[in-house]
């Protein structure tokens, strides 16, 4: 009797990661103070990416 070797399972694919905030689930958004011309850049906060939920991976879109 010969021993046969289990079959091996491909492996599932990795999840293609969130272009926006690039895998990490957070983006970088740009704060503002003023109004017209005056309007002048305060400073930056993190905010979670809502294109993937702060998931870091692309969200599939189903139409």
């Amino acid at each position: 009797m010969t021993a046969v070797a289990a079959r091996k399972r491909p492996s599932a694919p990795k999840p293609a990661p969130c272009q926006p905030c690039e895998g990490t689930g957070q983006i970088t958004e740009v704060v503002y103070t003023g109004r017209g011309p005056h309007r002048r850049r305060l400073a930056e906060q993190e905010a979670t990416c809502l294109d993937c939920l702060g998931t870091g991976v692309a969200m599939e879109v189903h139409q």
